[in-house]
């Protein structure tokens, strides 16, 4: 009885370190958004149109911080733009549920590749799941003239990784019941 006590107590020491470390934004990620994107120059055909996106990404703790590759796919029909395609890297800063990020890469269509940025903050909601807002841009110059892009979206992605905490509580449970 003294050794199943003190598995337990050691255990509960262990996840209490790994929750400790372990940070909710880790590993994989599939989403969803949509949202707004506004354009210059604008025409009739180019402003204030709402758009669909999906995005697809991992990232890696590096101490406090999260680094990771984001990949995304944003529908601008009406815009100068049009579809746009492209890929980041992204720097998270989470705290608990919540994460601020920044990234910065590039995007890709017509006119061509362009340097891409934006600044965002996630909400991590249940256990596989959390609810982003972002705000991009990116701009090129074509004939002397700076064509620029402004989106704001709301998006929800899927996390594939079990926070380590659930692991050690399967961990816990499992061998004392045989």
């Amino acid at each position: 009885m003294k050794n199943n006590s003190m598995s337990v107590a050691l255990v509960f020491a262990l996840l209490s370190v790994a929750s400790a470390q372990a940070s909710e934004f880790e590993g994989g990620y599939l989403g969803g958004k949509i949202g707004s994107n506004t354009n210059h120059p604008a025409t009739n055909n180019t402003s204030n149109k709402a758009y669909l996106g999906a995005e697809a990404g991992y990232a890696w703790r590096m101490g406090k911080v999260l680094l990771g590759l984001d990949g995304f796919a944003d529908d601008h029909i009406k815009s100068i733009t049009g579809r746009d395609v492209g890929a980041d890297v992204k720097l998270g800063f989470p705290s608990d549920k919540f994460m601020p990020y920044i990234k910065l890469g590039v995007a890709g269509t017509n006119p061509g590749s362009r340097v891409h940025g934006g600044v965002g903050m996630e909400y991590k909601f249940a256990r596989h799941w959390s609810v982003v807002g972002e705000w991009s841009r990116d701009s090129k110059t074509v004939n002397s003239i700076d064509q620029k892009n402004n989106n704001i979206s709301i998006g929800l992605n899927y996390y594939f990784a079990v926070p380590y905490d659930a692991l050690l509580v399967a961990a816990l449970v499992e061998p004392d019941e045989i």
